[in-house]
């Protein structure tokens, strides 16, 4: 059975989309038939993440307007196999998309891949809500920040009066000098504040700067980040792996 899983985020500039990316080549390396939905409308993304911005043709705005059939709208490429990419257009109002086109989508997507990962746009609006009605599952990713931190909270309410069963929340950019200092809130002091389980925490990081300019997945770089994001996506896979002491000040706090 497929999985429908919404990547959502309170606020923008949280690395939600880098995650989404290197989330969906992970799980189509692992032989799982993905597909990447960018619903950013307006404003796509995730193309230049991959470095695919010189391939991707069509988008979903042909297929949302019934220019194209789903197939057509499709980017796949050989250096991601397994990977689909549905490219959000970037021209297309949100405010246009209409819950039934996108509920037409999702079933039609169920029906070929084997995980549906929806990049919902930051923020609450009427395009995410849309997508959370469909989900099976969601991932909030949030900053160690008080203000980040409460706007995951305002999604992860909302996912759940949507009827999604399955929340999770990823800590990006965690700086351990800052936590230990008390300065940044620690993995378990949001853990405690959302109440909700952590797929994963994922340490700032430089590399993930340079790959994001670059085209280059993090999941393939040799950095704190990207053994972060690997590790995240096995446990997404249903690999029972524990998450690192979140509260610990030792060194190895993200190799664990």
């Amino acid at each position: 059975m497929s999985r429908v899983i919404v990547i959502a985020s309170g606020k923008g500039g949280v690395g939600k989309t880098t995650i989404a990316a290197n989330l969906g080549i992970c799980l189509g390396q692992a032989e799982r038939k993905t597909a990447l939905v960018d619903l950013d409308l307006g404003l796509r993304n995730i193309d230049v993440t991959l470095g695919l911005e010189t391939v991707v043709l069509n988008h979903l705005g042909d297929y949302f307007e019934e220019r194209m059939p789903l197939e057509e709208v499709v980017t796949t490429d050989e250096r991601y196999p397994g990977l689909a990419l549905l490219a959000a257009p970037q021209n297309m109002d949100p405010a246009d998309l209409k819950e039934e086109q996108l509920e037409k989508l999702v079933q039609e997507l169920r029906a070929s891949y084997d995980v549906i990962l929806i990049d919902a746009p930051a923020g609450v609006g009427p395009v995410f809500t849309a997508a959370i009605k469909l989900a099976d599952e969601g991932v909030v990713v949030t900053t160690p920040t008080v203000s980040a931190v409460r706007d995951a909270d305002k999604v992860l309410h909302l996912m759940e009066a949507a009827g999604v069963q399955y929340r999770y929340v990823i800590v990006n950019m965690l700086r351990q000098k800052l936590m230990k200092n008390g300065i940044m809130m620690s993995p378990e002091d949001i853990r405690e504040v959302l109440g909700t389980p952590l797929l994963g925490v994922i340490p700032e990081d430089e590399t993930a700067v340079v790959c994001c300019n670059t085209g280059k997945p993090l999941v393939t770089a040799r950095c704190m980040a990207g053994s972060a994001l690997r590790r995240i996506s096995q446990r997404v896979r249903g690999t029972a792996l524990s998450l690192p002491p979140l509260t610990s000040r030792r060194r190895g706090l993200f190799h664990a």
